[in-house]
């Protein structure tokens, strides 16, 4: 039994690995944002679409056929001078604003580079976006959740079995729990 569960144990935290660094890393870069430069590359560009469209979805979908942009339609802001369309792909934001006058639709594009795509995929929430790579990460973490759970769970488990260690690990698990109980109060008070 304790063959099994140690390989299923190794298999947790070798599935689980990656991520778990590449969050690692993103954390650092959030709670040390002064070590990396993070300043975004723009360009903006300008294309034509037809006069009078009021369908914010519409605009998007064509400027995405015409420039080749890929990503998630995250906001759409209708005014009456102008109609507003972000499109985000981690690290990369396609700002649309076209004008319904002349139809002139000003496309301005921010790339964040590495740093910022593990910022935005560190934060990306949601198993089905409409952007089918962001699906697919949804996915991932939904796996690495779950062997991140087995990890825990068959650790415990392992060390339950081992009769000599109990009182240790009874200890170590009491502290580990007392100060995540502490960290957690006082990032929340």
């Amino acid at each position: 039994m304790y063959a099994i569960l140690r390989n299923i144990h190794l298999l947790c935290g070798t599935l689980a690995l990656p991520a778990l660094l590449m969050y690692a890393v993103s954390a650092v870069q959030m709670a040390h944002s002064k070590w990396f430069t993070m300043k975004p590359a723009i360009t903006e560009t300008t294309t034509q679409l037809q006069p009078g469209l009021t369908d914010g979805r519409r605009i998007a979908r064509e400027v995405m056929g015409a420039r080749h942009l890929r990503g998630q339609i995250a906001s759409i802001q209708t005014q009456p001078s102008a109609i507003s369309v972000r499109i985000v792909v981690p690290g990369t934001v396609h700002e649309l604003t076209y004008s319904p006058a002349t139809g002139a639709v000003r496309v301005r594009t921010s790339v964040a580079g590495f740093m910022g795509m593990l910022n935005r995929l560190h934060h990306a929430a949601g198993l089905w976006p409409d952007y089918l790579p962001l699906r697919l990460w949804g996915v991932l973490v939904a796996i690495v959740s779950i062997a991140t759970l087995g990890l825990g769970a068959t650790g415990i488990w392992m060390w339950w079995l081992r009769r000599k260690e109990r009182k240790w690990g009874i200890i170590l698990l009491t502290a580990n729990l007392a100060f995540s109980i502490a960290i957690l109060l006082t990032i929340r008070l």
